[in-house]
């Protein structure tokens, strides 16, 4: 009888343990909806940083709190997921509100906040312990909450943070290792493999007007040729079927060739093109002694993902930046290690000149008629470029105004500065890396009180007391 019994227990035991697994690997948190929250055709603007808009409110991280911060669902206060209801363009700080208590974190400047049907998506670090009773935060857990907060669940659960990832309306693409996997939001989030090998991959930054292509991810692929000295570009839509979109040999007449072994293709970046089509940027070799096809490129892809070697655009001939910040079709900002040059065309021939000489960031450019404001980061300067540009004279560029708007100290250990609308956000590493604000469309460059930011976000008890002893001691050194 005493066997008996035992086995029973055993049997409930294993069972509970079951459930308890179960329900860790499937967890979903659940509190109080928050009051007129946007609904899931909102507006959306700014994905992918440490702030986003959606409606009238900006959702934002409130502060870096680290991998191994307090991540306790209902208690965490640094690092949560906060709103606030914007007034003219910045957020009301008096009326702050926490959406989600969980510890955002990532180690990818490119993962930040993204909000897409009315879910928020985000990473944080594993709340379980191992079996040593140590805390788990060197795994990463995708999740989504509801813009009002009132449900959060767990997506997926990855061993570190080395995943990149792409959301769209109904999908989640990743790429782990060599691997692009795809996650259905529809379907119990069923994670299947669509490619084992792939080289680099594409997400396009997420864009603030529709397009019907948003969900497309590039990625290079080895040729089958294991001696060959090409590679292949492949297109995929979440959901859908990949295809080769550009191969490096096959794709041109081998009369255009500079060389017989085809082109080496590097990816930059993508963006889209109106509602429909999506422009991909790119650098080609080839294996010639003198690479004569070395240069930056770019072709635009319509929803059959078809290659026309003759549409394919050429901007340099010999030289290659790493990043393309296109102002329009003629007119294209392009940045390498030292300078931020103005790529521009001029009677069907792309020429350049240098607009700033010295290593540096695009982080937004407005153009009307002939004047351009140049935002742009250098050093840890945000500075703003006023500047003419006629491409009918033999001196293009002429410089109105030069002016420095934000110098301070940010945390950029994951997300660096974030600017939706002209406003500035960063994590500030003079103030416990709290969230703070700045509006760069206020400042004057001579008048360094419109160059102070606002904190955002809340202070957590753990920050409070850290305020206290870092003032306890200042006094203490003047006394």
């Amino acid at each position: 009888m005493k066997r008996k019994i035992l086995i029973t227990v055993a049997i409930m035991l294993l069972a509970a343990l079951l459930v308890t697994v179960l329900a860790a690997c499937n967890k979903s948190y659940k509190q109080d909806a928050l009051p007129d929250s946007p609904g899931a055709d909102a507006a959306v603007v700014s994905n992918g940083g440490m702030a986003v808009i959606a409606g009238n409110y900006l959702y934002f991280i409130n502060g870096y709190a680290g991998q191994d911060s307090d991540n306790e669902f209902g208690e965490t206060v640094k690092g949560a997921i906060m709103r606030a209801p914007l007034e003219n363009g910045v957020p009301n700080r008096d009326e702050v509100q926490t959406v989600v208590p969980k510890n955002v974190y990532n180690s990818n400047a490119e993962s930040g906040l993204v909000i897409k049907k009315g879910y928020i998506y985000f990473t944080t670090p594993n709340d379980e312990n191992n079996s040593d009773g140590n805390p788990k935060t060197d795994e990463m857990i995708l999740m989504r909450s509801t813009l009002d907060g009132s449900y959060t669940e767990t997506i997926a659960v990855f061993d570190n943070y080395e995943i990149t990832y792409r959301v769209s309306e109904n999908y989640i693409v990743y790429q782990k290792g060599t691997e692009l996997r795809l996650i259905d939001l529809n379907d119990k989030f069923e994670d299947t493999l669509i490619e084992s090998e792939t080289g680099t991959v594409i997400f396009p930054d997420y864009s603030d007007s529709a397009s019907s292509l948003d969900d497309v991810v590039f990625y290079t692929k080895s040729a089958a040729d294991a001696y060959a000295n090409h590679n292949e570009v492949w297109a995929y839509r979440a959901g859908g079927t990949a295809v080769k979109a550009l191969d490096g040999l096959a794709s041109y007449e081998g009369t255009v060739l500079p060389h017989p072994g085809g082109y080496s293709i590097s990816l930059l970046n993508a963006d889209f093109v109106g509602t429909d089509k999506v422009r991909l940027q790119y650098t080609k070799t080839d294996s010639g002694t003198n690479k004569l096809s070395t240069g930056v490129y770019s072709y635009t892809f319509d929803a059959s993902f078809a290659f026309n070697a003759a549409a394919e655009v050429r901007y340099t001939k010999g030289v290659t930046y790493t990043a393309l910040k296109f102002v329009d079709d003629s007119h294209i900002l392009a940045t390498d290690s030292d300078s931020i040059d103005m790529i521009y065309s001029v009677n069907g021939a792309w020429k350049r000149v240098t607009v700033v000489e010295a290593a540096a960031t695009v982080m937004d450019v407005v153009k009307a008629g002939n004047t351009y404001s140049l935002m742009y980061l250098q050093s840890d300067v945000v500075k703003k470029l006023v500047f003419d540009f006629d491409s009918a004279v033999a001196n293009p560029l002429t410089l109105q105004s030069n002016t420095s708007l934000f110098k301070g100290e940010y945390n950029s250990d994951w997300l660096g500065l974030d600017m939706i609308g002209g406003v500035l956000y960063y994590f500030n590493s003079d103030v416990l890396n709290n969230i703070y604000y700045l509006d760069l469309n206020k400042v004057d460059s001579r008048d360094v009180r419109t160059q102070a930011a606002t904190r955002l976000g809340v202070f957590s008890d753990t920050d409070v007391i850290a305020l206290l002893e870092a003032d306890t001691e200042t006094e203490t050194e003047s006394a």
